[in-house]
């Protein structure tokens, strides 16, 4: 069953400070200056005739977090208004509009990384909003926003904070989630962050060395399957040029002979 969730009709409205009102991380947006103009004449002669909303700060500051309404807001600030109208709305619900504000006025605006709308429409999904509205609201097909929510299922907190740092992409993120158990992409990702290797040669890797076999022979061995993925990615990398095949058939002639322990590692002895 789908959470019962609140509108904003059912949050007090109050007069709120302009001078306490903070910005909501994440939702600053560069203003059209020739609508700001018109939207600061407007309020100038009738007044702010639209709420905006906001949050109160968790800091207990008495200030409000804003999350929908920087123009009104800024309008009011420039003009030296005191006070504006806000639904001051709870944390649950902010979480979710803030959400849908960032959607509604900064994608369209922003040419925002490929990690960065797979996020967002991952967390869209999350609050609810149905496949089409998000495929409508992104410009991409529902397929596609299936593809991205599927890749992204079950992916760990590592996973997610390589793909906002940039240590990895989407198309990386997806060969290791085809592969890799959850429980073991933190080693991948540590050694695959630092490589530039490709997705498909990695992927081609993933299937030379048998990687599901290798998983079968449980945690114990994590260890030394991530060690031999190690080795065999940076051999791929500095192998001379040529083909794919050619490269793997270069890094299989130079397979090492065993993995030697090293404390808590492991140590590739080559042949």
């Amino acid at each position: 069953m789908d959470r019962p969730t609140r509108d904003h009709h059912s949050f007090p409205i109050r007069d709120v400070p302009v001078a306490r009102i903070r910005p909501e991380e994440g939702l600053g947006r560069r203003r059209d200056r020739d609508g700001h103009r018109d939207l600061q004449r407007s309020i100038e002669r009738f007044g702010v005739l639209t709420p905006i909303t906001v949050r109160p700060a968790p800091d207990k500051s008495g200030d409000y977090l804003l999350i929908k309404g920087q123009g009104r807001t800024l309008a009011c600030r420039l003009l030296g208004v005191r006070t504006i109208p806000a639904v001051v709305v709870d944390d649950t619900y902010a979480e979710t509009a803030k959400v849908q504000q960032f959607l509604v006025e900064n994608v369209a605006r922003l040419k925002m990384r490929p990690v960065d709308r797979a996020l967002l429409i991952q967390r869209a999904r999350a609050e609810g909003e149905e496949t089409s509205a998000i495929a409508g609201r992104f410009g991409v097909s529902a397929a596609t926003v299936r593809r991205l929510l599927t890749q992204l299922d079950g992916a760990t907190p590592g996973e997610v904070e390589a793909l906002r740092s940039g240590d990895v992409n989407l198309a990386m993120q997806a060969v290791i989630a085809r592969h890799v158990e959850p429980s073991e992409r933190q080693g991948v990702l540590t050694i695959i962050a630092g490589l530039s290797i490709k997705p498909k040669e990695l992927e081609a890797l993933f299937v030379a060395l048998g990687w599901q076999e290798l998983e079968s022979l449980g945690r114990a061995e994590l260890g030394a399957r991530v060690a031999l993925l190690h080795w065999a990615c940076n051999a791929l990398v500095e192998s001379p040029r040529g083909s794919l095949k050619d490269r793997l058939a270069q890094v299989a002639l130079a397979f090492p002979t065993e993995l030697a322990r090293a404390g808590a590692s492991y140590a590739v002895v080559s042949q």
